[in-house]
């Protein structure tokens, strides 16, 4: 890997030059200090002064007041580059993308050191832009330098660890002076799990001490190689970092929208949200929303790995499955086998229409003033269900194909606690009508209600959604579908239902009054605003700032290295 770069080709530094004429030529000259003038070593010392002044500010997690020190080191010394590096992650941090690009190339003109640590930084910069081509040969230039610290080697891997390079990271760290640091061995372990090499593996995870920050992680997979055990992730791979690891957050806290357009369109995101996924299945709404939307191809690739896999609830691969029907992947009514109730099951997959001027069929204009008058009477507090039942049946021999009024009758005799009646008429409705969602749905509450779980299991799975229907007749069938879910012990399922019903009719109050019971519902599946797609990417994103808290602080210790 060390010679595979053309040397013709242009710099990743930014000089304009062709690589074998910048920084193939660096050398890490560790006399240069020997040679300095008075000047220049009180400079060199007033630069260090200010830079561990930042640093200070960085272990606080105090980014944005850190800037200026480093700022200010670079002033006084800019041949040293581990103040612009921590410049630069601090402007990273801060959601100043392109600031923090700018810095970190203008280092390398202002410093003949090599600088691996800040070629590593830049390939993730450029990550976020969605420059894949760009970050590849950023780390790779920073994979052929000499690192002079364990805090540069361990910066290198992490990069190639993002493009998921394993013999790469093993190539690096065993050529490099720091193979047996703790940070080190992490991600050689890690690369050894993935290329399938157990006894490396086991080895390297095992150099990871208590307290280090990635000795949670070293000792699950540690746990898992004893056993001869996979992870359970979507690819079964052996993930190298987390989800607030890619700092995705840091970026959509900018004011740059054609960074985060270019974000939210690229690899990295998707990674990121491949991460989310693996540590929290069941918190699908977002990251599925944003894959729905994502133009790179390696989403559509990620769904397919969901929905054909075995990998978490099996709501999520519904919902991956759906996904890609909404993005044209599958068509409409197309069949595809799902893990299911623990086994592979083939279903179909429907793109609904809601249309509020449907009909299920055309009323004889004969009957339409008696019909609303009925349908007013209902609604009445003290409604005469007797009488209206009455009128319902005289109407529906009157017009024996306007099925609609069998069906409203059948709803006057449950009101009459005719039960049985109504049930076998809508049964018949259900039978001769499959996409009149109102009778499929009152017939799901009445077998829910009398615990006749089976039944309504069986009427669930031949139930086929219509491509086109009224918005009213959904959210009908999505409060039966809640109601089942919750006497079936599918929470997730129950209030996902119920989530859609209220974003599709807020005003409704049967809705409404589920919706108040479950609103609440374990409060980090609160995510209503996803049911949109075009605004949950951004709700979805103001949520990242809990998940990426704990993150900020984590990298200290790193940034304190690289500036020694």
């Amino acid at each position: 890997m060390r010679n595979n770069i053309d040397p013709y080709s242009p710099c990743v530094c930014g000089s304009g030059k062709k690589y074998r004429f910048c920084c193939q030529k660096r050398q890490h000259n560790l006399d240069s200090g020997a040679s300095m003038s008075a000047g220049a070593w009180e400079d060199f010392e007033e630069g260090q002064r200010l830079h561990d002044k930042g640093l200070e500010y960085m272990d606080r997690g105090e980014y944005t007041q850190a800037i200026p020190w480093f700022e200010k080191s670079i002033e006084a010394n800019s041949t040293v580059c581990s103040s612009a590096n921590n410049l630069a992650l601090c402007l990273f941090i801060t959601g100043k993308l392109d600031e923090a690009i700018w810095v970190q190339r203008q280092s390398f003109a202002d410093s003949p050191l090599p600088n691996p640590f800040g070629l590593a930084n830049l390939s993730l910069f450029l990550l976020h832009l969605n420059d894949e081509e760009g970050a590849v040969n950023a780390v790779s230039v920073a994979a052929a330098q000499e690192a002079p610290n364990p805090a540069a080697t361990i910066k290198v891997c992490e990069s190639l660890a993002r493009l998921r390079r394993h013999h790469d990271i093993i190539k690096t760290a065993d050529g490099s002076d720091f193979g047996d640091d703790p940070g080190v061995c992490f991600f050689t372990g890690v690369a050894a799990a993935n290329l399938g090499n157990r006894e490396r593996a086991i080895q390297d995870l095992s150099c990871i001490p208590i307290g280090h920050h990635r000795a949670d992680m070293a000792r699950q997979y540690l746990e898992y190689l004893e056993r001869g055990k996979r992870p359970d992730t979507i690819r079964s791979d052996w993930p190298y970092l987390q989800s607030g690891e890619f700092f995705i957050k840091n970026l959509l806290d900018g004011k740059d929208e054609d960074a985060q357009k270019a974000l939210m369109s690229g690899r990295h995101a998707v990674d990121c949200l491949e991460a989310m996924l693996n540590e929290n299945p069941d918190e699908m709404d977002g990251p599925m929303a944003l894959l729905g939307t994502c133009a790179h191809p390696e989403a559509v690739k990620l769904l397919w790995l969901i929905a054909k896999g075995t990998f978490g609830p099996d709501q999520l691969r519904l919902c991956a499955a759906t996904t890609l029907a909404e993005r044209g992947e599958i068509q409409s009514g197309g069949e595809i086998e799902l893990f299911h109730g623990g086994k592979p099951m083939k279903q179909q997959l429907f793109s609904i229409n809601l249309n509020p001027d449907f009909e299920f069929c055309e009323m004889p204009p004969n009957i339409e003033r008696r019909y609303e008058e009925l349908i007013l009477a209902g609604r009445e507090p003290d409604a005469d269900w007797g009488v209206i039942s009455q009128g319902y049946e005289e109407l529906s021999r009157e017009a024996p194909h306007f099925y609609p009024l069998r069906y409203n009758y059948a709803i006057g005799l449950i009101h009459c606690e005719r039960k049985d009646e109504a049930e076998t008429i809508l049964w018949s409705l259900v039978n001769e009508y499959p996409e009149y969602l109102f009778a499929r749905a009152t017939l799901l509450n009445i077998l829910v209600r009398d615990n006749r779980m089976d039944e309504a299991k069986q009427l669930l799975a031949e139930t086929g959604i219509p491509g086109e229907t009224h918005p009213t007749a959904y959210v009908v069938w999505l409060m039966a579908m809640a109601s089942y879910s919750e006497a079936a012990g599918q929470n997730a399922e129950a209030f996902k239902a119920i989530q859609v019903a209220h974003d599709l009719d807020p005003d409704n109050p049967n809705v409404n009054k589920l919706w108040e019971r479950w609103k609440d519902y374990n409060e980090k599946k609160d995510t209503s605003a996803y049911l949109k797609k075009k605004r949950g990417a951004v709700a979805f994103m103001e949520k990242l700032g809990a998940l990426a808290e704990k993150f900020d602080k984590r990298p200290n210790r790193k940034f304190k290295k690289a500036g020694k």
